[in-house]
């Protein structure tokens, strides 16, 4: 035992909040700390650090035991009260996520600063007369067809994307814009709008801006780049959105929001460090990562999914079952709307 703990060194004042204490209190009843008047050694010190650590070392290594052998208990003991025993719920997702971008960005390849890339798009041969003077657009004949292409690295107005729709809902506009401020840098938004012929709207301005930001003309690569790299985090703000469906379906339950939300973190923990897992054996052998993530998203997880609603809610076999497949579209739903949700959050911040 710390030579700190011993009654020959209590005092009757907590040091740290100044509460009245009794000579027989070890701890503080009101902030928690060691009722111990005794000067700071160095072994006091590393002491202290060292049962600190192990104390978060315990929970820590408790959780994750718990997250992958008895699924959902985690979640109800914590709701329950038995806090000390397992990490926080939300620090340990957290820290998960962070893990799982980590691991995210050990295997992904940078972005191909000199990538350029087509679209191309049938005409008509009358169609094809009437285009050949522009110098902005390439055109050529392919199989007896007429196709016209535009590059990345080029500049067009409104009018020549919107010669097929079908260009304006790929990232020929965003590179637009881009390769416009380059050669304009000086120019305003509102300037570069008019000469390119575009409207003058929200949407376009905030496009235009966003625009400038991009490293390259590579668009949907780094759109994809940011999303896949920024997942993690973009989960654990949608969870709360998530965990409404929990909460509908089992709003008979006497369980709060949050304690759903603990379940809801909970679960992703376990789903992310599986995830992390895979990434790292991905790196070793593709193959087998592929096979075993497989297997886990159309056999593991749904079992996992099934024991973890039958331990947290408490409920029967066949109403667990029930529930489960009631959670699946449901799940797709949700998932649907916390995607928009993010992606528009996304956007806003890229």
């Amino acid at each position: 035992m710390s030579t700190r703990k011993l009654r020959q060194f209590r005092g009757t004042t907590c040091l740290n909040c100044e509460t009245a204490l009794d000579i027989s209190e070890k701890y503080c009843h009101q902030c928690g700390q060691l009722n111990s008047t005794k000067k700071l050694t160095i072994a006091d010190f590393f002491e202290e650090f060292l049962s600190n650590f192990y104390a978060y070392d315990s929970r820590l290594r408790n959780s994750i035991v718990s997250i992958f052998t008895k699924p959902g208990i985690l979640a109800r003991e914590f709701n329950e009260g038995k806090r000390q025993k397992y990490a926080n719920p939300f620090r340990l997702f957290l820290s998960v996520s962070i893990v799982l971008f980590i691991s995210f960005s050990i295997g992904n390849e940078t972005v191909n600063l000199g990538y350029s890339e087509y679209t191309k798009n049938e005409i008509s041969e009358k169609q094809f007369d009437s285009l050949k003077s522009n110098k902005h657009l390439t055109l050529e004949k392919i199989n007896d067809k007429y196709s016209l292409m535009y590059h990345t690295d080029s500049i067009y107005n409104y009018k020549e994307l919107s010669f097929d729709n079908n260009t304006l809902l790929n990232s020929l506009p965003i590179s637009t814009f881009r390769n416009f401020n380059l050669k304009y840098p000086g120019k305003t938004t509102e300037e570069s709008l008019k000469e390119l012929e575009f409207e003058n709207t929200f949407y376009n301005r905030l496009f235009f801006e966003k625009a400038k930001t991009f490293k390259s003309n590579n668009i949907n690569r780094e759109i994809s780049d940011y999303f896949y790299q920024k997942l993690p985090f973009l989960i654990f703000l949608s969870l709360p959105i998530l965990t409404l469906m929990f909460w509908l379906v089992y709003i008979r339950n006497k369980i709060n929001y949050t304690e759903h939300l603990v379940f809801s973190y909970t679960f992703f923990t376990f789903l992310f460090i599986c995830s992390t897992l895979f990434n790292l054996l991905h790196l070793i052998n593709t193959n087998l990562a592929n096979i075993l993530s497989g297997f886990s998203f159309l056999i593991l997880f749904p079992i996992y999914f099934y024991k973890s609603l039958r331990n947290f809610y408490q409920q029967g076999r066949w109403k667990t079952i029930l529930k489960f497949v009631i959670l699946n579209p449901l799940f797709g739903l949700f998932l649907f709307i916390s995607a928009i949700i993010m992606m528009f959050i996304g956007i806003v911040l890229f």
